[in-house]
């Protein structure tokens, strides 16, 4: 099992959080989301945007990220995919801009 940490998550299709802990089984499936409150040992840290989203579907959020969905994130919890695949976007600045 893997934990990841980021500013900003997405998980696919529709899931918006900050300042979250994702847990992925060895099998690349979502497992658990929490808020982070303190550090966790083996949590690896991403700053900026984490994606998680399956193979072979692109994520394009750039006008969504421009929106409040991060501001008010969506704190609704249903992994629908068995195996995500995760991908970093660390500047946000164009995104935002």
């Amino acid at each position: 099992m893997k934990r990841y940490y980021s500013h900003y998550t997405f998980i696919y299709p529709n899931i918006y959080l900050k300042n979250y802990i994702v847990e992925v089984d060895d099998s690349g499936q979502i497992t658990n989301a929490f808020p982070f409150i303190s550090e966790i040992e083996k949590t690896e840290f991403y700053s900026g945007l984490l994606l998680f989203h399956p193979e072979g579907i692109e994520v394009n959020l750039r006008d969504r990220v421009k929106s409040d969905l991060f501001i008010n994130p969506n704190k609704s919890l249903e992994f629908t995919c068995k195996k995500y695949n995760i991908t970093h976007i660390e500047d946000l600045t164009s995104y935002i801009y």
